[in-house]
């Protein structure tokens, strides 16, 4: 269950002291059955998390609605964005039995020593960004079944970003209602355009386990855009050159 470290290094070089910077936040794993709450909005923001294994998913309540926001596969960190906050902004709960390792957010403060992994986790995190504003679009501009069709490949791409053995096939952890809190209509509705990308051949569902037929059709017919791949690796040689030609920066984040 290398998790979070697995994710760095499958993209990035990173050194034997950084590793084991990172070792660190998933260094006290926990089991954590189906549907129990990790965290609630509004709870003190004494930690973050790392995803092991399973799915996890952040949601929010407004006026009474519930919102889902994202779901979180292995390798994942949960609660990032309530790091800088008091209190956790959304709640978090498992989807699938999961194991997750809790670490004080005072630990992240070692990060600004190591520039290399600043930028790291920084291209993560607008990565994490940019996503959430693709699902956003996905979810007020697609129509139904397109935004099923999205759903099905965000999940397919993340896991096979999380896990190199996945290919087109995967394990829906996802009940029918969480499926239609994702894509913004009612449970009855999302089980038809469910119904409808089977039927047109683009997925083939065996109980809960889905495979992917037709890739290319499905990110058509969504406008999927795979924003995994697109990390910029010259960037980050930019910040390996300039603390190569300025040893004094990596101190000067730790002293600040």
């Amino acid at each position: 269950m290398a998790a979070f470290v697995d994710r760095v290094t499958r993209r990035f070089r990173i050194s034997a002291d950084e590793r084991e910077f990172l070792e660190r936040l998933q260094a006290n794993p926990v089991r954590i059955r189906r549907g129990q709450c990790i965290v609630k909005a509004g709870d003190p923001a004494e930690q973050a998390f790392v995803l092991m294994t399973g799915w996890a998913m952040c949601s929010s309540r407004f006026g009474g609605a519930h919102q889902v926001h994202r779901l979180h596969f292995p390798g994942d960190l949960l609660a990032m964005p309530s790091i800088p906050m008091q209190h956790h902004a959304e709640d978090i709960e498992t989807v699938s039995d999961a194991v997750v390792s809790p670490f004080p957010k005072r630990l992240l403060a070692g990060l600004f020593a190591m520039p290399r992994p600043t930028a790291i986790m920084y291209m993560f995190a607008q990565a994490e960004r940019i996503t959430a504003a693709d699902r956003l679009a996905n979810v007020g501009q697609n129509s139904a079944k397109a935004r099923v069709a999205y759903l099905l490949l965000d999940v397919l791409h993340r896991l096979r970003s999380a896990d190199h053995t996945v290919e087109k096939t995967f394990y829906m952890h996802l009940t029918r209602e969480q499926i239609a809190h994702f894509t913004g209509m009612t449970p009855v509705h999302a089980s038809r355009m469910w119904s409808a990308l089977v039927d047109e051949g683009l997925i083939q569902c065996i109980g809960r386990t889905v495979t992917v037929i037709d890739e290319a059709a499905l990110a058509s017919l969504c406008d999927y855009r795979d924003r995994v791949g697109d990390y910029d690796h010259r960037w980050l040689k930019l910040v390996d050159d300039d603390v190569r030609s300025n040893p004094s920066l990596a101190w000067s984040f730790a002293a600040q």
